[in-house]
């Protein structure tokens, strides 16, 4: 945090600046429809006669905030006061790489035939038990996080910098200790001093909450023996009051259903006293860590894996507790995921996190004939959290949450897209674009085979160059990107014209992520001045707004073509090269022919991890056909690129 007070703060572009980036990407979005274009080109030029009232109460409102002018809004608008469930549209997930030496592995009860539907992607089964690797695995992944937030907590991490300068290092300390909590209408977050310096962390089997003490009263870490026994203690009491009927009504399961409804019951349970005291000892922990008595078979299908961390494979929304916002899921084999709750910090600062856990536990030996010393006290570090007394109404809630929560899932279709035919290196050398760009006029051009048209698209740009800076949107189609798609559709274009629209589309979209990133965009810019309209009051030297005005003002904002060019269709973010992530993945913002999509851009290969709906709940939206398109895309471009820069294809030199 050494150079925070160096950074600048998020600036506010010029009224006319915006408007003409705005009016420049909604182009391609109109497509033909001139009638349209027109009368969206004359609403923004009533508009700009009025909005310099607005930009100037914008400018005054910036003057009070502590940080920035957006993020107050950001909180509430972009995360807090969305309703829906956080499982799948809001929590992202990520799956990490197996541990080959994994032992005492769960087989499934039948095998799967070559041509059940299961058969390619995987399935989920559940054991209805845990398992010794589990639990260590477990620990590993328990100890490095450790380690990582005390890295944060000792100012020993080091400042994340660009060609932009020193990175806002605020995020890292966004994540321990950080929970959600339902409120009608609008959530709140919950951090203080005391969860960030808690010693505890949150344990999920079956449902039932234990709280774990991973540091001693003196603030030492407890050893790995120390903790397996701890673990092994709330498998063996969950396991006994299952048998006995004796667990506790699922209350996890209303975190990933509808906020309202979370909300209701929340109010319930924190009148009682024990079950309020519960609450508080989940928000004080540090993190939570979900044991499952699930596994992926065969060993090693990543897409039945993935369904697993979204959102439990066999009972979606059980065995989590979807408002902390760091949590680890390990199935029966020891299979490890994470889930992401979004709002108080983006993904990116978590993916840092977890790639650097799961690197320093790869190394270790967890082999069978490895062993910890055990624990020689009788788990007192352990205290057992339960929801007693439920009422009728909250268990009514409960049995909504389920039912609402299946359904999601059930509409959702996710797969992890492995192209292993080249990376980063590739494309710098061969396509001599920048490999965002080109993964991005990739994925564009395969939503347009697909579909037949252009989808509005948002790629995340990063404005953590400035104080408390979050993300700006990259609104990636472009006149240049559509030119190139159509020329790719063109029988007439050669190789060499479809290089050359691929790279004057390439150039463009760098331009674009570059003035998102430094806070010229266009979306968080409208945003500040719709805010300004609707919340802020008039200067005390501003003139009344007249009826005209004020027409002129919310004819802009309810342009039907600037609520279309902010449907996302594609809505896209990169992470950097993660080698110890085998998938990463969030909902798609929108349900019609709509897919998310989370990249990573190694040297040698690239992952997508798409999400969308099913065929008939997506209106055709195809995730399969998605993949199939995709890669032959792909495949497309290197024989072009190649052709274009005469590169034989044999030719490794230029790998």
């Amino acid at each position: 945090m050494s150079e925070q007070d160096k950074l600048p703060r998020l600036p506010i572009p010029p009224l006319r600046q915006t408007i003409g980036k705005y009016l420049e990407s909604i182009v391609p979005v109109a497509n033909d429809d001139i009638t349209a274009l027109a009368e969206t080109n004359r609403r923004a030029s009533h508009f700009l006669k009025v909005a310099e009232r607005l930009q100037q109460r914008l400018i005054e409102y910036e003057k009070t905030q502590p940080y920035s002018w957006l993020e107050k809004w950001w909180f509430e608008l972009a995360y807090l006061s969305w309703r829906e469930s956080l499982c799948i549209n809001s929590n992202y997930w990520i799956a990490f790489a197996d541990d080959p030496n994994a032992y005492g592995l769960a087989k499934a009860p039948e095998q799967l035939q070559p041509g059940h539907p299961d058969n390619h992607e995987g399935k989920v089964w559940d054991s209805r038990e845990y398992s010794e690797f589990q639990v260590r695995r477990a620990v590993r992944f328990i100890q490095k996080t450790l380690d990582y937030k005390e890295l944060i907590g000792e100012g020993r991490l080091p400042i994340d910098r660009t060609r932009a300068g020193p990175q806002c290092m605020h995020q890292y300390h966004c994540m321990f200790g950080m929970t959600r909590i339902p409120r009608m209408g609008c959530d709140e977050l919950r951090q203080d001093e005391s969860t960030v310096a808690s010693r505890t962390i949150t344990v999920i089997a079956d449902d039932q909450l234990y709280s774990v003490d991973v540091y001693d009263s003196a603030g030492h870490r407890r050893p790995d023996g120390e903790l397996e026994a701890e673990l092994r203690a709330i498998i063996a009491d969950v396991t006994e009051r299952r048998t006995l009927g004796e667990l506790d009504p699922a209350v996890t399961v209303l975190t990933a259903g509808h906020r309202d409804r979370w909300s209701v019951a929340y109010e319930q349970l924190e009148k009682q006293p024990s079950n309020h005291a519960t609450l508080m000892a989940i928000q004080h922990s540090l993190f939570a860590v979900s044991l499952d008595t699930t596994f992926s078979d065969p060993p090693g299908s990543v897409n039945a894996h993935q369904r697993n961390m979204k959102c439990h494979g066999t009972q979606p929304g059980h065995n989590r507790w979807y408002d902390k916002c760091v949590s680890y899921v390990f199935d029966r084999n020891g299979t490890a995921g994470y889930l992401g709750e979004h709002s108080p910090c983006d993904a990116l600062i978590p993916a840092f996190m977890i790639e650097y856990v799961a690197k320093n536990v790869a190394p270790e030996n967890i082999g069978i004939n490895s062993h910890n010393s055990a624990s020689s006290i009788r788990h007192a570090h352990v205290r057992r959290l339960r929801f007693t007394d439920v009422g009728a109404s909250v268990l009514q809630l409960i049995s909504e949450a389920e039912k609402e929560v299946e359904q999601t899932a059930k509409a959702s279709d996710s797969r992890q897209i492995r192209f292993e035919n080249y990376g980063s290196d590739w494309i710098k050398r061969a396509a001599k674009v920048g490999p965002d760009a080109f993964a991005q006029l990739a994925m564009q051009l395969t939503y347009y085979r697909i579909h037949g048209t252009f989808a509005s698209v948002y790629e995340t740009a990063s404005t953590r160059q400035f104080l408390h800076g979050r993300t700006e949107t990259v609104r990636s189609l472009s006149a240049e990107s559509a030119d190139f798609m159509r020329t790719m559709s063109d029988p007439a274009s050669s190789s060499r014209d479809k290089y050359e629209a691929l790279v004057r589309a390439a150039n463009k979209h760098q331009i674009l992520l570059r003035d998102a990133s430094s806070g010229n965009g266009v979306d968080r810019h409208l945003l500040g001045l719709r805010m300004a309209y609707y919340r802020l009051q008039p200067l005390p030297s501003e003139a009344p707004l007249t009826d005209a005005e004020r027409t002129a003002i919310e004819d802009f904002f309810n342009d039907p073509i600037l609520a279309k060019s902010t449907t996302f269709q594609l809505s896209t973010s990169g992470l950097f090269p993660a080698y110890y992530l085998s998938h990463t993945g969030f909902g798609s913002v929108v349900a019609e022919r709509g897919y998310g999509i989370n990249y990573i851009i190694e040297p040698k290969r690239i992952k997508f991890g798409t999400e969308g709906k099913t065929f008939d709940v997506g209106k055709g939206t195809d995730v399969e056909r998605f993949e199939m398109t995709l890669r032959q895309i792909l495949a497309e471009l290197k024989a072009i690129c190649e052709e274009s820069n005469e590169i034989s294809a044999g030719d490794s030199s230029r790998l």
